[in-house]
């Protein structure tokens, strides 16, 4: 006697957890694109509960904020290993700090694209730095409530506390109060605790 084939679990986006839809390209949620991006990144489902799309799970407490700073230091670095035909940017003059609050157990850190999806950090505002990817990296607050960064093959890389060497796309990195991610052409995200 042979027995039903058992259902597989419903494959889940890996920006914000949202089940996939039958066959669907596209998340229905954040419009993640199962067809063109790696799908090596996901977040395990907690034995107690299934994974709830990012803008619906609070992030637990200690509240942790995330100071989105125009980095003259890190441009600088940048303009100097980059190619000739990249030397043409400027950095925008000082423009205040951004202070977000870290609501979220996935933060998304990209710029917004014209089909209306806007990552939780947003880099594509005023000033837009051109060197940050539509979907850059995200950062997931672990059990223990620190927080992890992983680069989502952005374009430009993705470095952590000044090294030159970007982290591994797809490889998740533990960051701890006052970790500084740099991404773009002169962005700091400095993470820390309230």
């Amino acid at each position: 006697m042979s027995s039903a084939p058992v259902p597989a679990a419903a494959e889940r986006c890996p920006d914000c957890g949202t089940p996939r839809g039958e066959q669907a390209r596209f998340c229905e949620e954040c419009r993640y694109d199962f067809a063109t991006q790696p799908d090596t990144v996901t977040v395990p489902p907690s034995p107690s509960s299934p994974p709830t799309p990012h803008k619906d799970v609070p992030a637990g407490s200690p509240d942790w904020t995330a100071t989105v700073h125009v980095d003259h230091e890190y441009f600088a670095k940048v303009m100097a290993r980059s190619e000739p035909e990249d030397q043409g940017h400027y950095v925008p003059t000082p423009t205040p700090d951004l202070h977000i609050p870290l609501t979220h157990i996935m933060i998304t850190i990209g710029r917004r694209r014209s089909t209306g999806h806007t990552p939780f950090i947003d880099l594509g505002g005023d000033p837009e730095d051109p060197g940050v990817s539509h979907e850059h990296a995200i950062l997931i607050q672990q059990p223990d409530s620190t927080w992890t960064l992983i680069d989502k093959g952005s374009t430009n890389g993705t470095t952590v506390n000044g090294t030159e060497d970007p982290i591994a796309p797809y490889r998740p990195v533990p960051l701890t109060d006052g970790d500084r991610v740099h991404v773009g052409l002169w962005t700091t995200i400095t993470i820390h605790r309230n």
